[in-house]
């Protein structure tokens, strides 16, 4: 629990009184099993953000008596786990331990999280973003219809995960697929699928009051503004691609080609989970994992924070992770693909096998406190397409050999080559936002729980350490909503 040691240290303080009674997320599950998930939504909300008003005040008197004995300092509060983030003294750790509020103070040992800073947006950044603005706006009413649908060239990745069958019930039109990596290019075929913060514009002022200055398309946390429409890497451009992608030129991109990204940059912090959740997401693509860090109790923070997001009516969803060549058994899908209510995707190639690279499980929590079970978790949950299709990318992205070029338009490309349980797992992404088209108040589990029993068996009889409930099925899985729905 404290650090060792002299000086400052970041740390993670998590109160008590989060949202879940006695018996933790399984017994909230089975308690709102027919729970409307508009209604729960806006309940946990209002309820992780009281607690952590409540938590703020009950430990003010303390925090500033450590400030000005000069033990404690850059406290940011989170509420989509009940608490914040400081630098402290192993003095100041020990008495904040021993408050009556305080349930848990870690060794933060992901981002050290210092009081945000908004950056305004550069004249160039702005002029950008305020075109793409407009384009938006043009373009945002306009919707792919089936029949267009129908008439499209369909990569082999969308056939066989059963998308172009599911688009004869539903497209994905409404739902919002927050997409945490590296951003998105400016081209067509993702500029024109973007959400858009309809209380924003740009001009240096929060229109909303959200908190947030000049958001309209989302929000960079690791840069604290609102350019999201650039992606150095390409990642976030391929992944969104995949997921909501609009068609281009004949032929389909997207598994969800009427659904909304919305773009959050910078990684895995806590931050940009409470902005998909406040601001209206529905699922939550993530292709980050930290395979590699000895992370210990500090993984229960991002536990609870995903069943939070579960129980507030986030899909999330990523790929499982391309380690099985390089981490022994047990290690090779790590935090948040680890967590059970995240649905973690497994990759298989053209061809059908598994790739040699995607993680198996299982994995276990063993040990970390609160979820202390030594029962291993089954993953990964679920199998989509590993690589080798059609995606879209930056211009500016080096090529590798034997990549294709297909096609440009604005600022990207369209290529083949690209290979990753990174793209996996924007196929499932985009299949619960074509469920929750036809089913937009099904709570997230029962979501999880469809595209699990709808997934067709690979490998052994039986859900597996490789592929899990076998290959997911798009036209299966939104029948399965649209049924559950009207129950």
């Amino acid at each position: 629990m404290l650090p060792a040691g002299e000086g400052f240290h970041a740390g993670f303080l998590q109160a008590r009184g989060e949202l879940f009674d006695e018996g933790g997320f399984i017994a909230f599950w089975a308690r709102h099993r027919e729970a409307k998930r508009s209604e729960l939504r806006a309940n946990v909300i209002e309820r992780l953000r009281a607690a952590s008003k409540r938590t703020s005040e009950s430990l003010k008197e303390l925090c500033l008596e450590l400030q000005e004995a000069q033990e404690l300092t850059q406290i940011v509060p989170t509420w989509i786990v009940n608490g914040f983030f400081c630098r402290a003294t192993k003095a100041a750790c020990q008495r904040l331990a021993a408050h009556e509020a305080v349930d848990f103070v870690f060794r933060q040992t992901l981002f050290e999280r210092a009081p945000r800073t908004t950056m305004p947006m550069g004249e160039r950044q702005r002029t950008k973003t305020s075109a793409r603005l407009d384009e938006v706006r043009k373009h945002e009413d306009q919707v792919v219809t089936r029949e267009a649908l129908a008439s499209l060239q369909i990569p082999w990745n969308l056939a066989r995960v059963g998308a172009p069958e599911a688009w004869k019930l539903s497209s994905g039109r409404g739902v919002v697929i927050a997409m945490i990596d590296s951003g998105v290019c400016d081209t067509p075929c993702l500029t024109r699928a973007l959400w858009r913060n309809r209380g924003e514009e740009v001009d240096g002022v929060d229109n909303d009051g959200n908190g947030y200055v000049d958001d309209v398309f989302g929000w960079d946390v690791a840069n604290s503004n609102g350019y999201v429409i650039s992606d150095d890497s390409g990642h976030g451009s391929m992944c969104a691609s995949i997921a909501a992608g609009r068609p281009i030129e004949g032929s389909a991109q997207g598994v969800a080609p009427n659904a909304r990204l919305m773009v959050l940059r910078g990684g895995g912090r806590l931050e940009s989970y409470e902005y998909a959740l406040a601001n209206g997401a529905d699922v939550v693509s993530m292709s980050y994992m930290w395979p590699e860090r000895r992370l210990g109790n500090y993984r229960a923070v991002y536990r609870l924070a995903h069943e939070h997001l579960c129980a507030a009516g986030i899909v999330a969803v990523g790929g499982a992770g391309n380690f099985a060549r390089t981490a022994p058994v047990g290690e090779q899908i790590a935090l948040p693909k680890d967590i059970p209510c995240v649905l973690a995707v497994a990759g298989i190639l053209e061809g059908g096998k598994l790739s040699p690279q995607s993680s198996r499980g299982p994995v276990s929590w063993a040990g970390v406190r609160s979820y202390e079970s030594d029962v291993k978790v089954l993953k990964p949950d679920v199998t989509a397409c590993f690589g080798g299709f059609p995606v879209w990318a930056p211009r500016t992205m080096r090529l590798r050999n034997g990549w294709e070029v297909l096609a440009t338009s604005g600022d990207g490309q369209k290529i083949v080559g690209p290979r990753g349980n990174s793209f996996a797992g924007p196929h499932v992404a985009g299949i619960a936002a074509l469920m929750l088209e036809v089913a937009p108040e099904l709570v997230a589990w029962r979501i999880q729980d469809a595209i699990r029993a709808t997934s067709r068996d690979l490998g052994d009889e039986g859900p597996d350490v490789e592929y899990g409930h076998g290959l997911v099925h798009a036209a299966t899985a939104v029948e399965r909503a649209r049924v559950e729905a009207k129950r």
